[in-house]
């Protein structure tokens, strides 16, 4: 938190998004701490929140129009799920290589892959109505 005066409120927005895997919103941190903070704010939280993000303590991603954030600053990507709107992280065990012409200057990447979770895979119905398909629903509706 470069010179910037150390908080309580800044504190514990900070250890908070550090402490959880869920990429959460705004709303949510606020919503997360306000009963433990008694003077936090919404706009205290999105407040901290951007100076974080410039000071590069955070993560930032959007999904659906919806800014979320991440403790997590070690390089990694993110999976979306397109049903539920879930975020996981990605790590690898090297980066990707990827070869960009020698006038290219890259500042940041983000790296994400969207699809749909093992759950929303699953309750999904098969758009060919394959074989394997007709037939588990027939055992379904047996029951």
């Amino acid at each position: 938190m470069n010179n910037k005066r150390r908080t309580k409120q800044k504190t514990a927005i900070l250890e908070y998004l550090r402490s959880v895997k869920t990429h959460p919103t705004a709303e949510a941190v606020y919503s997360a701490l306000k009963n433990k903070i008694s003077n936090l704010s919404l706009g205290t939280v999105y407040r901290n929140l951007s100076d974080f993000k410039k000071e590069g303590l955070l993560k930032e991603i959007k999904v659906n129009d919806k800014k979320r954030f991440d403790g997590e600053v070690s390089f990694h990507g993110h999976f979306v799920c397109e049903k539920c709107g879930k975020i996981e992280d990605l790590f690898f065990k090297k980066p990707p290589k990827i070869d960009f012409p020698n006038n290219y200057s890259i500042n940041s990447a983000d790296l994400i892959f969207k699809g749909r979770c093992k759950n929303c895979k699953i309750n999904m119905p098969c758009k060919k109505k394959c074989s394997n398909c007709r037939k588990a629903g027939k055992k379904k509706n047996k029951k």
